[in-house]
Protein backbone atom coordinates (compact mmCIF):
# COMPACT_ATOMS: atom_id res chain seq x y z
CA UNK A 1 0.00 0.00 0.00
CA UNK A 2 0.87 3.76 -0.68
CA UNK A 3 -0.02 5.61 2.02
CA UNK A 4 0.02 9.66 2.35
CA UNK A 5 0.45 11.17 5.78
CA UNK A 6 -0.31 14.45 6.49
CA UNK A 7 2.31 15.84 8.84
CA UNK A 8 2.52 19.46 8.31
CA UNK A 9 1.37 19.91 12.04
CA UNK A 10 5.28 20.95 13.62
CA UNK A 11 5.46 20.55 17.39
CA UNK A 12 2.25 21.33 18.19
CA UNK A 13 -0.39 19.17 20.13
CA UNK A 14 -1.68 17.78 17.01
CA UNK A 15 2.12 17.09 15.80
CA UNK A 16 2.95 16.07 19.19
CA UNK A 17 -0.02 13.57 18.50
CA UNK A 18 0.82 12.66 15.29
CA UNK A 19 4.78 11.68 16.57
CA UNK A 20 3.13 9.07 18.30
CA UNK A 21 1.67 7.59 15.85
CA UNK A 22 4.94 8.46 13.31
CA UNK A 23 7.00 6.51 15.44
CA UNK A 24 4.93 3.10 15.71
CA UNK A 25 4.22 2.49 12.07
CA UNK A 26 5.19 -0.77 9.88
CA UNK A 27 7.45 0.63 7.44
CA UNK A 28 8.02 -2.68 5.85
CA UNK A 29 4.68 -3.56 5.89
CA UNK A 30 3.88 -0.12 3.86
CA UNK A 31 5.17 2.66 1.67
CA UNK A 32 4.53 5.64 3.42
CA UNK A 33 5.04 9.52 1.92
CA UNK A 34 5.36 12.05 4.72
CA UNK A 35 4.34 15.18 3.73
CA UNK A 36 5.40 18.08 5.95
CA UNK A 37 8.98 20.02 6.71
CA UNK A 38 12.03 17.67 5.49
CA UNK A 39 14.14 18.82 8.50
CA UNK A 40 10.87 17.42 11.33
CA UNK A 41 10.76 14.26 9.40
CA UNK A 42 14.13 13.26 8.17
CA UNK A 43 14.34 10.67 11.10
CA UNK A 44 11.46 8.67 9.45
CA UNK A 45 14.51 7.26 7.43
CA UNK A 46 12.01 4.43 5.95
CA UNK A 47 9.41 6.95 4.53
CA UNK A 48 9.99 9.33 1.91
CA UNK A 49 9.52 12.81 2.70
CA UNK A 50 7.77 15.21 0.20
CA UNK A 51 9.17 18.58 1.48
CA UNK A 52 5.96 21.15 1.73
CA UNK A 53 7.14 24.46 4.19
CA UNK A 54 2.84 25.62 3.57
CA UNK A 55 0.79 25.11 6.83
CA UNK A 56 -2.34 23.03 6.51
CA UNK A 57 -4.51 25.91 8.50
CA UNK A 58 -3.72 28.59 5.50
CA UNK A 59 -5.63 28.65 2.05
CA UNK A 60 -2.42 28.15 0.13
CA UNK A 61 -1.94 25.12 2.39
CA UNK A 62 -5.60 23.70 1.62
CA UNK A 63 -4.57 23.70 -2.48
CA UNK A 64 -0.85 22.30 -1.60
CA UNK A 65 0.09 21.07 -4.88
CA UNK A 66 2.72 18.76 -3.14
CA UNK A 67 -0.54 16.63 -2.46
CA UNK A 68 -1.20 15.90 -6.44
CA UNK A 69 0.76 12.42 -5.97
CA UNK A 70 -1.93 11.10 -4.19
CA UNK A 71 -4.06 10.53 -7.03
CA UNK A 72 -1.48 7.09 -7.40
CA UNK A 73 -1.60 6.54 -3.58
CA UNK A 74 -4.16 3.94 -1.65
CA UNK A 75 -5.11 6.15 1.05
CA UNK A 76 -4.68 9.61 2.43
CA UNK A 77 -4.31 9.83 6.90
CA UNK A 78 -4.39 13.90 8.22
CA UNK A 79 -4.39 13.91 12.33
CA UNK A 80 -7.16 16.25 12.11
CA UNK A 81 -9.93 17.42 9.88
CA UNK A 82 -8.43 19.56 7.08
CA UNK A 83 -7.96 17.15 3.90
CA UNK A 84 -6.30 19.48 1.29
CA UNK A 85 -8.45 19.43 -2.02
CA UNK A 86 -5.76 18.24 -3.94
CA UNK A 87 -6.04 15.23 -1.98
CA UNK A 88 -8.04 12.27 -4.42
CA UNK A 89 -7.40 8.97 -2.62
CA UNK A 90 -9.35 7.71 0.14
CA UNK A 91 -9.14 9.44 3.07
CA UNK A 92 -8.84 8.58 7.03
CA UNK A 93 -8.42 11.51 9.84
CA UNK A 94 -8.65 12.22 13.04
CA UNK A 95 -10.99 14.54 14.84
CA UNK A 96 -9.92 15.53 18.38
CA UNK A 97 -13.06 17.80 19.47
CA UNK A 98 -15.34 19.38 18.29
CA UNK A 99 -14.98 22.64 20.21
CA UNK A 100 -15.59 25.21 17.72
CA UNK A 101 -19.26 23.77 17.32
CA UNK A 102 -19.72 23.11 20.76
CA UNK A 103 -18.11 26.49 22.48
CA UNK A 104 -18.04 29.19 19.03
CA UNK A 105 -16.82 31.49 21.53
CA UNK A 106 -13.30 29.89 21.41
CA UNK A 107 -13.30 30.87 17.04
CA UNK A 108 -11.77 34.57 15.89
CA UNK A 109 -15.01 35.33 14.33
CA UNK A 110 -18.54 34.34 12.22
CA UNK A 111 -16.11 33.82 8.90
CA UNK A 112 -13.74 31.43 11.08
CA UNK A 113 -16.73 29.88 12.42
CA UNK A 114 -18.35 28.90 9.22
CA UNK A 115 -15.02 27.82 7.48
CA UNK A 116 -14.24 25.40 10.07
CA UNK A 117 -17.95 24.24 9.68
CA UNK A 118 -17.24 23.56 6.43
CA UNK A 119 -14.25 21.92 5.80
CA UNK A 120 -15.66 19.22 8.74
CA UNK A 121 -18.49 18.70 6.70
CA UNK A 122 -16.24 17.97 4.14
CA UNK A 123 -13.95 16.21 6.41
CA UNK A 124 -17.01 13.68 7.43
CA UNK A 125 -18.37 13.22 4.31
CA UNK A 126 -15.53 12.63 2.64
CA UNK A 127 -13.51 10.40 5.11
CA UNK A 128 -14.22 6.68 4.99
CA UNK A 129 -13.19 6.93 8.86
CA UNK A 130 -12.76 9.11 11.11
CA UNK A 131 -10.83 8.57 14.90
CA UNK A 132 -11.39 10.58 17.92
CA UNK A 133 -9.57 10.41 20.84
CA UNK A 134 -12.30 9.28 23.49
CA UNK A 135 -15.88 8.68 24.65
CA UNK A 136 -16.53 12.09 24.99
CA UNK A 137 -15.48 13.42 21.96
CA UNK A 138 -17.29 10.52 19.79
CA UNK A 139 -20.82 11.17 21.24
CA UNK A 140 -20.51 14.90 20.61
CA UNK A 141 -19.57 14.22 17.05
CA UNK A 142 -22.60 12.29 16.84
CA UNK A 143 -24.56 14.45 17.87
CA UNK A 144 -23.89 16.85 14.96
CA UNK A 145 -23.27 13.60 12.37
CA UNK A 146 -25.53 11.12 13.38
CA UNK A 147 -25.35 10.31 9.67
CA UNK A 148 -21.60 9.32 9.97
CA UNK A 149 -21.86 7.45 12.90
CA UNK A 150 -20.48 4.52 11.37
CA UNK A 151 -17.31 6.20 10.38
CA UNK A 152 -16.67 7.34 13.40
CA UNK A 153 -13.62 5.08 15.54
CA UNK A 154 -12.96 5.71 19.61
CA UNK A 155 -9.03 5.59 20.72
CA UNK A 156 -7.73 6.65 23.62
CA UNK A 157 -5.13 9.67 22.83
CA UNK A 158 -1.48 7.91 23.37
CA UNK A 159 1.35 9.30 25.99
CA UNK A 160 4.95 9.12 24.64
CA UNK A 161 6.81 5.92 25.60
CA UNK A 162 9.75 8.44 27.03
CA UNK A 163 7.58 9.52 29.46
CA UNK A 164 8.03 6.51 31.22
CA UNK A 165 11.54 6.63 31.37
CA UNK A 166 11.94 9.35 33.28
CA UNK A 167 13.12 9.56 37.13
CA UNK A 168 10.93 10.87 39.24
CA UNK A 169 11.64 14.10 41.73
CA UNK A 170 9.98 13.25 45.11
CA UNK A 171 11.05 16.58 46.96
CA UNK A 172 9.19 19.26 45.42
CA UNK A 173 10.00 23.21 44.70
CA UNK A 174 7.05 25.32 45.54
CA UNK A 175 5.58 25.94 42.20
CA UNK A 176 2.62 24.82 40.08
CA UNK A 177 2.35 24.65 36.24
CA UNK A 178 0.00 24.85 33.72
CA UNK A 179 0.94 23.62 30.04
CA UNK A 180 -1.01 24.31 27.13
CA UNK A 181 -2.52 27.92 24.59
CA UNK A 182 -3.88 30.46 26.35
CA UNK A 183 -7.26 29.93 24.50
CA UNK A 184 -10.78 30.73 26.42
CA UNK A 185 -10.94 26.77 26.82
CA UNK A 186 -8.15 26.51 28.51
CA UNK A 187 -9.77 27.85 31.94
CA UNK A 188 -6.47 30.21 32.64
CA UNK A 189 -8.93 32.93 33.75
CA UNK A 190 -9.69 30.57 36.75
CA UNK A 191 -6.30 29.29 37.62
CA UNK A 192 -5.15 33.10 37.61
CA UNK A 193 -7.90 34.01 39.95
CA UNK A 194 -7.21 30.81 42.18
CA UNK A 195 -3.46 31.59 42.11
CA UNK A 196 -3.95 35.21 43.36
CA UNK A 197 -5.75 34.21 46.41
CA UNK A 198 -3.24 31.49 46.91
CA UNK A 199 -0.45 34.02 46.93
CA UNK A 200 -2.25 36.18 49.57
CA UNK A 201 -1.45 32.76 51.94
CA UNK A 202 1.32 31.91 50.11
CA UNK A 203 3.48 34.52 49.13
CA UNK A 204 6.58 31.94 47.42
CA UNK A 205 4.77 30.02 45.35
CA UNK A 206 5.37 30.72 41.88
CA UNK A 207 2.84 29.68 38.54
CA UNK A 208 4.74 28.71 35.27
CA UNK A 209 2.19 28.73 32.29
CA UNK A 210 4.22 27.28 30.00
CA UNK A 211 3.48 28.90 26.39
CA UNK A 212 3.50 32.44 25.08
CA UNK A 213 1.20 35.12 26.20
CA UNK A 214 0.98 37.03 23.07
CA UNK A 215 1.05 34.47 20.29
CA UNK A 216 -2.42 32.98 20.01
CA UNK A 217 -5.05 35.29 18.26
CA UNK A 218 -8.10 33.78 19.70
CA UNK A 219 -6.79 34.14 23.37
CA UNK A 220 -8.58 35.14 26.65
CA UNK A 221 -8.71 39.01 26.59
CA UNK A 222 -10.26 39.08 29.99
CA UNK A 223 -6.51 37.08 31.23
CA UNK A 224 -4.51 40.16 31.18
CA UNK A 225 -5.94 42.37 34.31
CA UNK A 226 -5.23 39.07 35.81
CA UNK A 227 -1.76 38.39 35.10
CA UNK A 228 -0.01 41.39 37.37
CA UNK A 229 0.84 38.97 39.51
CA UNK A 230 4.41 38.70 39.85
CA UNK A 231 4.64 35.34 41.00
CA UNK A 232 2.86 34.48 37.76
CA UNK A 233 5.88 33.74 34.76
CA UNK A 234 5.22 32.53 31.76
CA UNK A 235 8.01 30.72 30.03
CA UNK A 236 7.91 30.49 26.50
CA UNK A 237 8.37 27.67 23.83
CA UNK A 238 10.50 25.39 25.86
CA UNK A 239 11.81 21.64 24.56
CA UNK A 240 10.67 18.45 26.03
CA UNK A 241 13.49 18.05 27.95
CA UNK A 242 13.16 20.77 30.20
CA UNK A 243 9.33 20.92 29.92
CA UNK A 244 9.98 17.22 31.65
CA UNK A 245 12.32 18.56 34.36
CA UNK A 246 9.84 21.85 34.84
CA UNK A 247 6.83 19.12 35.42
CA UNK A 248 8.57 16.81 37.73
CA UNK A 249 9.91 19.70 40.47
CA UNK A 250 6.52 21.22 40.51
CA UNK A 251 3.94 20.88 43.59
CA UNK A 252 0.99 20.08 41.19
CA UNK A 253 -0.07 20.54 37.14
CA UNK A 254 -2.95 22.33 37.05
CA UNK A 255 -5.73 21.54 33.88
CA UNK A 256 -8.30 24.02 34.42
CA UNK A 257 -10.00 23.79 31.13
CA UNK A 258 -13.53 24.21 30.53
CA UNK A 259 -13.48 21.85 27.29
CA UNK A 260 -11.01 19.60 26.39
CA UNK A 261 -11.48 16.68 23.63
CA UNK A 262 -8.72 14.61 25.98
CA UNK A 263 -6.41 16.50 27.78
CA UNK A 264 -2.89 15.16 27.85
CA UNK A 265 -0.67 17.18 30.21
CA UNK A 266 -2.26 15.61 33.68
CA UNK A 267 -1.72 12.49 32.35
CA UNK A 268 1.70 13.09 31.40
CA UNK A 269 2.38 14.58 35.07
CA UNK A 270 1.05 11.29 36.55
CA UNK A 271 3.79 9.71 34.49
CA UNK A 272 6.62 11.99 35.43
CA UNK A 273 5.47 11.77 39.23
CA UNK A 274 3.88 15.09 39.92
CA UNK A 275 -0.10 15.15 40.87
CA UNK A 276 -2.25 16.54 38.65
CA UNK A 277 -5.20 18.86 40.14
CA UNK A 278 -8.05 19.27 37.06
CA UNK A 279 -11.44 20.36 36.40
CA UNK A 280 -14.53 17.98 36.53
CA UNK A 281 -15.53 18.72 32.94
CA UNK A 282 -17.06 14.72 31.67
CA UNK A 283 -13.82 14.16 29.49
CA UNK A 284 -11.60 14.46 32.66
CA UNK A 285 -13.80 12.64 34.54
CA UNK A 286 -13.86 10.01 31.40
CA UNK A 287 -10.32 9.85 31.73
CA UNK A 288 -9.12 10.37 35.08
CA UNK A 289 -11.86 9.10 37.39
CA UNK A 290 -9.53 6.02 38.36
CA UNK A 291 -5.97 7.63 38.55
CA UNK A 292 -4.52 9.25 41.32
CA UNK A 293 -5.73 13.03 40.28
CA UNK A 294 -7.95 15.74 42.23
CA UNK A 295 -10.67 17.18 40.95
CA UNK A 296 -11.96 20.73 41.71
CA UNK A 297 -15.53 22.25 40.47
CA UNK A 298 -14.95 23.55 37.09
CA UNK A 299 -14.71 27.39 36.66
CA UNK A 300 -14.40 28.10 40.48
CA UNK A 301 -11.39 29.50 41.79
CA UNK A 302 -12.26 29.32 45.43
CA UNK A 303 -12.70 25.49 44.60
CA UNK A 304 -9.36 25.38 43.14
CA UNK A 305 -7.52 27.43 45.35
CA UNK A 306 -8.59 25.34 48.49
CA UNK A 307 -7.55 22.26 46.00
CA UNK A 308 -4.05 24.08 45.95
CA UNK A 309 -3.70 24.80 49.63
CA UNK A 310 -4.80 21.72 51.12
CA UNK A 311 -3.68 19.12 49.02
CA UNK A 312 -0.89 16.81 49.74
CA UNK A 313 1.23 16.77 46.50
CA UNK A 314 2.53 12.91 47.60
CA UNK A 315 1.21 10.25 45.07
CA UNK A 316 0.19 6.94 45.72
CA UNK A 317 1.92 4.16 43.77
CA UNK A 318 1.42 3.98 40.48
CA UNK A 319 0.38 1.01 38.20
CA UNK A 320 2.82 2.72 35.14
CA UNK A 321 2.33 -0.93 33.24
CA UNK A 322 -1.36 -0.55 33.10
CA UNK A 323 -1.58 3.19 31.92
CA UNK A 324 0.83 2.20 29.05
CA UNK A 325 -1.24 -0.51 28.05
CA UNK A 326 -4.63 1.74 28.01
CA UNK A 327 -2.89 5.12 26.56
CA UNK A 328 -0.61 3.27 24.29
CA UNK A 329 0.49 4.98 20.70
CA UNK A 330 1.47 1.80 19.42
CA UNK A 331 -2.07 0.54 19.79
CA UNK A 332 -3.41 3.75 18.43
CA UNK A 333 -0.97 3.44 15.27
CA UNK A 334 -1.98 -0.02 15.09
CA UNK A 335 -5.56 1.02 14.84
CA UNK A 336 -5.24 3.23 11.85
CA UNK A 337 -2.85 0.40 9.62
CA UNK A 338 -5.73 -1.80 10.37
CA UNK A 339 -7.73 0.35 7.92
CA UNK A 340 -5.24 0.31 5.10
CA UNK A 341 -6.68 -2.71 3.53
Amino acid sequence: MKIAIDARYGLSGIGRFLMGILDNLDYDKNEYYLFGKEEVLKKYTKAKIINTELSPFSKKGLFDASFKITNVMDYYYSPNFIIPYTVKCKAITTLHDIIFLDMPEVNSGFLDTTIKKFLLKRCMKKSINVFTVSNFSKERIIHYFKKYEDKIIQSYQSISSSFFNEDKILDKDNYIIFVGNVKKNKGLKCLTEAFNKVSEIDKDMLLYIVGDATSFKNKDEELDKYLTNKNIRFTGYIKDEELKVLIKKAKFLIQPSLYEGFGLPPLEALVLGTKPIISDIDVFKEVYTNLPVEFFKVNDSESLKDKILNTSPKLPLINYEEINEKFNSKKFAAKIEEKFI
